[in-house]
């Protein structure tokens, strides 16, 4: 009889001790909750800094693509630099933030009047044609080459002009002085406080 009541008694304390380690606590539920909440929010945290980064970088390469065109488009143009139709001299106007010369390009008939200048934050190229007489009175056709462009006070002049001796020129009204022009843009994509050219 004895031995019948321990090991009853045994069977009822393993039946309790199994019941109590088969489920889950609250407090371990509660640290299961707070863990796998923590590992959530870094992962989608992770996820926002990569799209912004790729965001950026997208923008970025943009930009530095609108940039490069804009070269394109002006060395081009200066490089066709001619007298204007009327006899003008080839650089009409220079200032660091502007470029106004004659340019002979491909499919015209005669030298066209280009303008490069930076309103705000956009470079933008206007263009007239001589017209009969070369006056180049016309409506100027105007296009925005690039955007967010850094200019003022800490940027890179977007012109620079040296005479025949790699002096540069400083005073505006010496056009005839230049032999040869620098060229730099800084941009910034939309967001960002650096420029990356």
């Amino acid at each position: 009889m004895i031995k019948k009541h321990s090991q009853s008694r045994i069977l009822l304390a393993r039946r309790a001790w199994q019941k109590s380690t088969t489920g889950m606590s609250l407090i371990e539920v509660l640290v299961t909750l707070a863990v796998v909440s923590l590992i959530m929010v870094s992962a989608s945290n992770s996820v926002l800094a990569l799209y912004k980064t790729n965001n950026t970088g997208t923008r970025a390469l943009t930009q530095i693509s609108s940039a490069r065109s804009a070269l394109t488009a002006l060395m081009t143009d200066l490089r066709s630099v001619a007298y204007g139709n009327g006899g003008s001299y080839p650089i009409v106007s220079m200032s660091a933030s502007s470029l106004t010369f004659f340019s002979n390009i491909p499919n015209s008939t005669g030298a066209t009047r280009f303008q490069y200048q930076i309103n705000g934050t956009t470079l933008s190229r206007s263009q007239v044609s001589a017209g009969t007489p070369p006056t180049y009175s016309g409506v100027p056709v105007s296009e925005s080459l690039v955007t967010y462009i850094r200019s003022g006070a800490g940027s890179a002049a977007l012109f620079r002009y040296y005479d025949r001796n790699g002096i540069e020129v400083t005073d505006m009204n010496r056009v005839t002085d230049v032999a040869s022009i620098l060229v730099s843009i800084d941009v910034l994509a939309p967001g960002m406080s650096t420029p990356f050219i």
